[in-house]
């Protein structure tokens, strides 16, 4: 089944980071089944010295208080919140622009 090939790179992904810092992001995960992605990602963290949670959902705002500065949520809509942080970026960039016109 497709779940269990995923399942084996999650645990190679695991594996792989037990010695580097990670960024976990959850990105507007619903609260139907958190066995696919939450509980995993809030066991990753837990598990892994450097590993850090950001979680980003319409709804649900809290990060598993076990984790304590490990973990971050967000209550925002995902769609406008890349969208802000786009148009932020865009903002960033044009004034970082630099005209090589002789004066």
């Amino acid at each position: 089944a497709a779940w269990r090939e995923s399942l084996g790179r999650y645990e190679r992904f695991v594996c792989e980071r037990s010695s580097g810092r990670v960024l976990l992001l959850e990105l507007g995960v619903g609260e139907m089944t958190p066995g696919i992605i939450t509980l995993p990602f809030w066991s990753m963290t837990a598990k892994l010295p450097d590993a850090h949670l950001l979680s980003v959902n319409i709804s649900g705002d809290s990060a598993p208080l076990q984790l304590g500065s490990r973990a971050e949520a967000i209550l925002a809509d995902l769609s406008m919140l890349l969208s802000a942080a786009r148009t932020g970026d865009e903002q960033r960039s044009s004034s970082r622009r630099v005209s090589c016109v002789d004066a």
